[in-house]
């Protein structure tokens, strides 16, 4: 994804990711505890102001101990940014996606490596996250996640050794988050994995366990 979506996602993201009261339904494995799977298709752009930090981190997405207690803690200051994400969801009783906000932080790339010339510069970021999802009940669910943005590179030749970038891959975990609470009693976890383009379209599908 460009540099706005990058900032993530989290057209995750994210990345992110995620069963709310009702997601789609899998086998499952103890009582109350389900398999879940769902997709989440959406656009990154860079976040309002009030919604950004002093170091380019999200702020003030409405979860105090997960993406807003990330600020001060960008690896470099200034290296990090953040992206709102208008995304839809398919997934059994699932309505909508809300308060959907992406850091990254591209201070943290795990190439440390010199890069070999002529050639592309590899990079990995950081990326964390939250959302709300609204099931037909119309009740509230909001989601984590954390994981890994990288760089996509096509169309490598002579005569473009450094590569066309073509946006980005993502993958990470996911859990469900109790700072808001949800409306019902829930917990989950799983993984999540993603792409996006140069048009900031970003697509995730996420899957995991639940249990209501």
């Amino acid at each position: 994804m460009k540099h706005s979506l990058k900032t993530a996602a989290l057209s995750f993201g994210i990345a992110l990711l995620f069963a709310g009261v009702a997601l789609a339904h899998g086998s499952g494995s103890g009582s109350g505890t389900k398999a879940v799977k769902l997709t989440l298709k959406g656009t990154g752009a860079s976040a309002p102001g009030a919604n950004t930090g002093p170091d380019g981190q999200c702020i003030n997405t409405g979860d105090t101990s997960w993406l807003d207690g990330y600020t001060g803690t960008c690896s470099v200051p200034g290296n990090c940014s953040c992206t709102e994400v208008t995304a839809t969801v398919s997934g059994s009783g699932l309505k909508t996606v809300a308060n959907f906000f992406v850091t990254s932080d591209q201070g943290i790339n795990p190439v440390t490596v010199t890069p070999v010339s002529p050639g592309p510069n590899p990079q990995c970021n950081l990326i964390l996250g939250t959302f709300t999802v609204t099931d037909s009940s119309s009740d509230l669910t909001t989601l984590n996640f954390l994981g890994v943005s990288c760089k996509k590179l096509t169309g490598f030749s002579s005569k473009n050794p450094t590569g066309t970038e073509n946006g980005e891959t993502m993958s990470g975990g996911w859990g469900i988050s109790g700072t808001p609470a949800p409306t019902k009693p829930i917990s989950g976890w799983g993984t999540f994995t993603g792409t996006s383009n140069n048009a900031n379209a970003v697509s995730i599908k996420l899957s995991g366990w639940i249990t209501q």
